[in-house]
């Protein structure tokens, strides 16, 4: 793996999406899962669980990339979470993999502490974004208004 060096949630000076380091995490977890499976047999459970594996790493980046072209708030987090969906999703198939035993133990492992690694940055995304926008939202205390009578029948 590769040193990476980016942003970790959108700000004002954001730039491209490809600049954030969760995403470029994301992207290595698709090289890998590509790599995995590359090398799998030609069996139909190989196969099935090669696409679902596949479509749910690369899930991932296109949900943060799409996200991140909604600007900041409620859409951008919508899009991280269902990121978030997907990289528990790609966890779960290559949970499976390695209990199914299609391919080396060590490699899979590492990708599933590199997607554990992508899970924990889209969590602390989220959380920091929605802490931000709560901050934002500037709710009406509690207040008595005082109308007099003469003017509510008007």
């Amino acid at each position: 793996m590769e040193n990476i060096k980016g942003k970790g949630i959108r700000d004002s000076t954001m730039g491209d999406y490809s600049d954030l380091m969760f995403y470029q995490k994301a992207r290595q977890v698709i090289a890998g899962v590509n790599d995995l499976i590359k090398a799998w047999p030609k069996t139909m459970q190989a196969q099935e669980i090669s696409r679902q594996l596949f479509r749910s790493s690369t899930s991932i980046g296109a949900n943060i990339a799409e996200g991140h072209g909604r600007h900041e708030g409620t859409e951008y987090i919508h899009y991280l979470i269902i990121s978030q969906g997907s990289a528990n999703e790609t966890d779960h198939w290559l949970h499976t993999v390695l209990d199914l035993g299609f391919g080396p133990k060590d490699k899979i492992q590492a990708l599933i502490d590199s997607n554990n690694g992508v899970r924990r940055m889209l969590t602390a995304a989220i959380n920091t974004l929605k802490a931000k926008r709560d901050q934002r939202n500037i709710r009406e205390e509690s207040f008595q208004y005082d109308i007099d009578a003469e003017s509510s029948n008007e």
